[in-house]
């Protein structure tokens, strides 16, 4: 107990996180599947573009991916407030391994074409949409609320820990499968790789110990009726509660306007910069280096204060950095700025989803993540998918481009309203609604 107390003081919010023995076993398993989740990605990319040279169809596939958390998120939150975080967790990632396999198979056998590879992608999206809000409430549960923000701190660093792995194993695993079985048995390869780490995170959902239980939402009405009710408190929670609105309506320029970049970098690596699966890697991998630098330095701060300054600015210099990006065709700077973009808009995220997490009340935990999560992930899907169609006629770089000024602009007008409220945002306990 002494070395890990030790390691808690010598390491700050990092420390004070894993010296918890039930978060432990959980970020065991989230170590592991968040590989997984950017193998299954960088796997995702190659393939359609294998398939079919055509970036609308690229922003396709991250569009499948992506918008069912949009649709089906705030829902599946709802659902594991009533019916357990751990439950809905365990059998939305149970039933992801199965579609990850399936997907394998699908390749092995010849029979997968680009059609049949975005409905698998959506139907893992969906489970996703279920998996990522229970496994986000689960946390406060695991650990004592002191520790809430280094947690999640740590959550983040190590998801974007594997932006840097990820990018890198799975450029690996599709290389050596398709130099050793031939194109596209490399894809066959990674997704069952993937459905692998998914297993290491139901092992450590179904170890760990709830030590501090959220409220249990008891409904004497049917299924779908009290599920549909808990949502619509939930969303009207939201809307009463002004700091929290306008941290979600930002979070909406970020995800549609910001964070589509990572899922259209297979049409960057190929067409911009004549790159093959190895520069792919490259490209995402030096974007994880600046997120994983981002993610290590906030999480050994392992603080709310100043937070608000973090998701502000960090929106504002992501944006700015993309502009460099897109108005670039050498390799090195692009690594460099690609560097700087997954840095800054890991801050934007850790920032902007750290002061949720501070302000909502427990009992709304789960539907409030959900909601979040439905707009981050909802509006990088429909943000995807509509860079790639526009950039059929103007090409990657100008409708990123446009993307990141859209971002800029808005940051800039809209930011300072919600720095003018970060003492009130930023404190200990739960801001109460309106």
């Amino acid at each position: 107990m002494a070395s890990l107390n030790g390691f808690g003081r010598n390491f700050g919010g990092i420390g004070r996180a894993l010296s918890e023995q039930n978060y432990r076993i959980y970020w065991y398993g989230h170590l592991f599947s968040s590989n997984g989740v950017w193998i299954y990605l960088i796997s995702s990319q190659w393939l359609m573009f294998h398939l079919i040279q055509s970036p609308a169809w690229l922003g396709a596939v991250g569009f499948a991916y992506m918008s069912p958390v949009l649709f089906l998120g705030p829902l599946a939150g709802a659902i594991s407030d009533r019916y357990g975080h751990r439950r809905t967790g365990m059998i939305a990632l149970s039933l992801g391994i199965v579609t990850s396999f399936m997907t394998a198979i699908a390749i092995v056998t010849g029979i997968l074409t680009p059609v049949l590879l975005i409905v698998f992608t959506l139907v893992q999206g969906v489970f996703f949409s279920f998996d990522f809000p229970a496994r986000q409430a689960l946390i406060l549960q695991l650990i004592e609320r002191k520790n809430l923000s280094a947690a999640i701190g740590m959550n983040t660093t190590t998801f974007h820990t594997a932006g840097f792995t990820g990018p890198i194993i799975g450029s690996v695993i599709l290389s050596f499968g398709n130099l050793t079985f031939g194109e596209p048995l490399g894809a066959a390869l990674s997704y069952a790789t993937s459905a692998m780490t998914y297993c290491c995170m139901v092992l450590g959902v179904t170890r760990v110990q709830i030590i501090n239980p959220l409220p249990v939402i008891k409904s004497i009405k049917p299924l779908i009726p009290a599920v549909l009710s808990d949502l619509r408190a939930g969303i009207h929670y939201i809307m009463e509660c002004s700091d929290l609105k306008m941290i979600m309506l930002l979070s909406i320029f970020v995800a549609f306007c910001l964070r589509s970049y990572q899922n259209l970098m297979a049409g960057f690596a190929e067409q911009v910069f004549q790159l093959d699966e190895h520069g792919l890697g490259n490209l995402m991998a030096a974007s994880g280096i600046g997120a994983l630098s981002a993610a290590l330095i906030l999480a050994v701060r392992g603080k709310v204060e100043g937070l608000t300054r973090i998701f502000v600015y960090g929106a504002m210099l992501t944006a700015l950095a993309l502009l460099v990006f897109v108005s670039n065709t050498q390799i090195l700077l692009a690594l460099v700025t690609m560097a700087l973009v997954g840095g800054f808009i890991v801050a934007t995220s850790l920032g902007g989803q750290t002061l949720i997490q501070n302000i909502v009340e427990d009992e709304f935990r789960a539907r409030v993540v959900s909601v979040h999560l439905a707009i981050i992930v909802g509006g990088s899907a429909f943000g995807t998918l509509g860079i790639g169609w526009l950039a059929e006629f103007v090409g990657f770089q100008t409708a990123l481009g446009v993307m990141a000024i859209l971002a800029l602009v808005v940051f800039t007008f809209q930011g300072r309203k919600l720095l003018s409220r970060s003492i009130d945002i930023e404190a200990v306990h739960p801001v109460k609604k309106d």
